[in-house]
């Protein structure tokens, strides 16, 4: 069972993203939202999930099948994921879309089960087998395809926005004594150059951590919230690369990975080491330096 209370403040908690005011607001409209949708598509809300920054996410039963509510304050977002999932449909990686209401900011999926995401510590590891599988499916779609969403994005774009929002980041004095502009300029020189020699126009998820990776009892490995644009493959594979351990074991995963998914094993290590950086910054601007972060800046250094 769950509270208008608990709605309200789950929803009021978006304000990181969306700002107090309007998440506030959000969250005192959201009881309203939930008894319209749960009456009209026939549910049975359950439980409050895990969720990001970006949405409330709800554990529901319609006609005794599991299913999840997402609601948003920005409902065009969800509208175009919930594309963006039904773009990667035929890949059988993804779940399901069963209702989409763009007005209210709310999608209806189904609920992988167990619906473990691959970051839970209980969660078994990927192997670099599991995850070559689950790339090459996710990378068989087209972007021009006329009976799905249409993919326009491409990783420049990704790029450049990504500089724009960690550099803002590395300039600050809690991130900047610890990770220097040097090092953050390498990254950024190192990025424009992959991207300058990437002849790939291959759709990719655009958001692969393990985060966004569920383990289904009878799919395999299940990703959500993608982020569809247009480059690179190896941007899919560095956050497995860059999960855990140290950096000699690092180097190990990508050696490993890359001859099943037919890249360059440089190209995937230069590409994770970018990733590393970023990582780096952001845990740092987050929580402060720790024992993983330098783990990552000296992974982030190997040539």
């Amino acid at each position: 069972m769950i509270t208008d209370e608990q709605l309200v403040r789950e929803g009021a908690a978006l304000d990181e993203r969306f700002g107090a005011q309007r998440a506030a607001e959000f969250g005192r409209r959201l009881p309203g939202v939930v008894a319209g949708l749960t009456r009209r598509w026939g549910l049975q809300p359950e439980s409050l999930l895990p969720a990001g920054a970006t949405s409330v996410v709800i554990a529901a039963d319609r006609s005794g099948s599991p299913a999840v509510l997402k609601i948003s304050p920005d409902g065009p977002f969800l509208v175009r994921q919930a594309a963006m999932l039904e773009h990667l449909a035929p890949t059988g990686r993804v779940p399901a879309v069963l209702e989409v209401d763009a007005a209210a900011g709310a999608v209806l999926m189904e609920r992988v089960l167990p619906g473990t995401t691959l970051d839970d510590s209980r969660a078994e590891p990927p192997t670099p087998q599991d995850w070559a599988a689950l790339l090459e499916d996710l990378h068989s779609t087209r972007a021009d395809s006329t009976t799905q969403h249409v993919v326009t994005d491409v990783l420049r774009q990704r790029c450049e926005d990504m500089f724009r929002r960690i550099g803002e980041r590395q300039a600050t004095e809690r991130v900047s004594g610890h990770i220097s502009r040097e090092t953050w300029g390498r990254a950024v020189r190192e990025c424009l150059a992959l991207l300058e020699t990437d002849r790939e126009q291959v759709v990719i998820h655009g958001d692969l951590h393990l985060g966004n990776v569920l383990r289904s009892q009878d799919r395999g490995l299940v990703v959500i919230d993608p982020k569809l644009c247009v480059g690179d493959r190896c941007f899919d594979m560095v956050d497995f690369v860059v999960t855990a351990g140290t950096a000699d074991q690092m180097t190990a995963r990508a050696l490993e990975l890359a001859p099943l998914v037919d890249v360059e094993p440089e190209r995937l290590l230069r590409w994770s080491r970018v990733n590393a950086v970023v990582t780096g910054i952001s845990r740092t601007f987050g929580s402060g330096p720790d024992g993983w972060t330098r783990t990552l800046l000296e992974f982030a250094a190997e040539e």
